[in-house]
């Protein structure tokens, strides 16, 4: 008995399949944590870029009527794609300035929108008789495994963008 203890001890057959069954699991969470993070970063880009989109097309125009914007918001939403858009929350507005410096908003439409507030501007962005472009967007992300972040992360990103062909972006009637 003694002598096949020896033997055992001393054989090394099957050892690396010990290793592996010990190092896989470290291994495997240390892969899906990397996935979760990896995509949380994604949809944070995707985010900023759905802001500063909206932005950047409405003000591009002199004057934009509701089905224009809604076009904007509308297509602005493919962009978040593979991720599911129901969580995608979307508002643009315009601010100025009137000659005091006084800041208030001149219109604002939404998509889904569930946030508290309405737009606003940090203190001495805008000068007398300025006006800017606000898009805000807001993504609920919930993580595929949920192992490693919390169950839903709410992203948040604002874009600014001046209106390059006239002082301020008009709302039309129609």
């Amino acid at each position: 008995m003694i002598r096949f203890l020896r033997r055992a001890a001393g054989d090394r057959k099957g050892a690396a399949a010990i290793e592996f069954a010990l190092i896989f699991p470290v291994i495997f969470v240390l892969n899906v944590a990397a996935g979760e993070g990896v995509q949380a970063y994604i949809v944070q880009r995707q985010v900023a870029h759905i802001a500063a989109t909206m932005a950047d097309i409405t003000a591009q125009s002199r004057t934009v009527s509701a089905a224009q914007l809604d076009d904007i918001l509308t297509a602005s939403t493919a962009m978040i794609y593979p991720f599911p858009r129901q969580s995608l929350q979307q508002r643009l507005s315009s601010m100025s300035a009137n000659s005091s410096g006084t800041a208030a908003t001149d219109w604002t439409q939404k998509r889904d929108w569930n946030g508290s507030g309405g737009p606003s501007i940090p203190n001495g962005y805008l000068a007398a008789n300025e006006s800017v472009v606000i898009a805000d967007v807001i993504y609920d992300y919930t993580p595929t495994f949920g192992l490693f972040l919390p169950d839903t992360i709410r992203i948040t990103r604002k874009a600014y963008s001046r209106p390059r062909l006239s002082a301020k972006v008009e709302r039309t009637a129609s």
